[in-house]
């Protein structure tokens, strides 16, 4: 045993103990240093990592918007929420009642992520699909038709996320299941934490919301891929013309409607009440002359009526130059 220390000897450690330590007894650098830390709901990602997954999610909503607006025929917009990081019991209880539910596979990114879809934002696109004029503001339940029919939407969705992550990780995506029982949902560990992102849907009038979710674990895997300058595709000159190649073969699938004006006519009020099938309105125009084509609406040719074949064709001769508004 070592020897006892007298009590002169404890007096004076005491007073080199208290000339060492601050007035006020401050917390010393270690002690500043020490935060606390949620095992249950960790925080996995950086400040830089968080940047570039909002990155590729704003990328994500514009890609999907544009597509499901020409699918639909309809104006879309998608507002991306924050990314956060949940645990998944915390996800599934945001999640609507009677929202649908998929299940994907994002091959070798994730072997399982979800999709879910506000049962506002099914009724919408449904309603479209099925060939109305505008979406109906009406949410009833999600039919197994119904499913059938949103199937397009819901494969676009999935292949616009794997397109938005193509300058990180390429993967392929795969629909697994889609269902609307909250039974099916429990398809990750209930503490498992997931990164999540909201998107608020605008098509038309109606307003709704769809999100994302991934497993953390396997984001984390492709977190030095996540680099600011490879997300936002810099230098980027390589795939100017790869970019250009893919919007344009977009904008080529939009349907335009064409008029000819062959020409135009002015009659009374009585004569147009008097008219009946097999009357002949008489133009002053003649056969060879000019005739203008009207794209949606919009003054965009001249030209002249000719045939194709055995079909009747207009041969373009000149552009119509739109004058600025004044």
């Amino acid at each position: 045993m070592g020897d006892v220390l007298s009590q002169s000897e404890v007096d004076a450690l005491l007073s080199v103990y208290r000339a060492a330590t601050p007035i006020g007894g401050s917390p010393s650098r270690h002690e500043k240093e020490i935060r606390l830390y949620d095992f249950a709901r960790p925080d996995k990602f950086s400040k830089e990592h968080l940047k570039s997954l909002n990155i590729i999610h704003t990328k994500y909503g514009a890609g999907f918007s544009v597509s499901a607006a020409i699918k639909l025929r309809a104006s879309v917009q998608a507002t991306r929420l924050p990314v956060d990081q949940l645990t998944y019991r915390e996800y599934c209880a945001s999640i609507a009642d009677g929202a649908l539910f998929v299940e994907a596979k994002l091959d070798p990114l994730a072997s399982t992520a979800i999709f879910e879809f506000n049962p506002a934002l099914v009724s919408a696109c449904v309603d479209l699909l099925a060939g109305g004029a505008a979406p109906s503001t009406t949410v009833s339940e999600i039919t197994d038709i119904d499913k059938k029919i949103m199937l397009p939407i819901i494969d676009l969705a999935i292949k616009k996320y794997a397109e938005a992550w193509s300058t990180c990780v390429a993967f392929r995506p795969e629909i697994v299941s889609v269902s609307t029982d909250p039974s099916a949902r429990q398809v990750l560990l209930q503490g498992e934490g997931v990164l999540i992102c909201g998107y608020e849907i605008a098509i038309g009038e109606c307003i709704s919301m769809m999100s994302v979710c991934v497993p953390t674990a396997a984001v984390e895997a492709v977190l030095p891929a996540l680099t600011l300058g490879r997300t936002l595709n810099i230098p980027g000159r390589r795939h100017d013309a790869a970019a250009t190649t893919a919007l344009r073969r977009v904008f080529n699938e939009v349907p335009l409607e064409c008029k000819a004006i062959l020409g135009r006519a002015e009659l009374p009020v009585q004569d147009v009440v008097d008219l009946a099938v097999g009357d002949v309105i008489a133009l002053p125009v003649k056969a060879n002359s000019a005739v203008e084509l009207i794209v949606e609406d919009v003054p965009a040719f001249m030209g002249v009526v000719g045939l194709s074949g055995s079909t009747r064709a207009i041969r373009l001769t000149n552009k119509i130059e739109q004058r600025p508004a004044a």
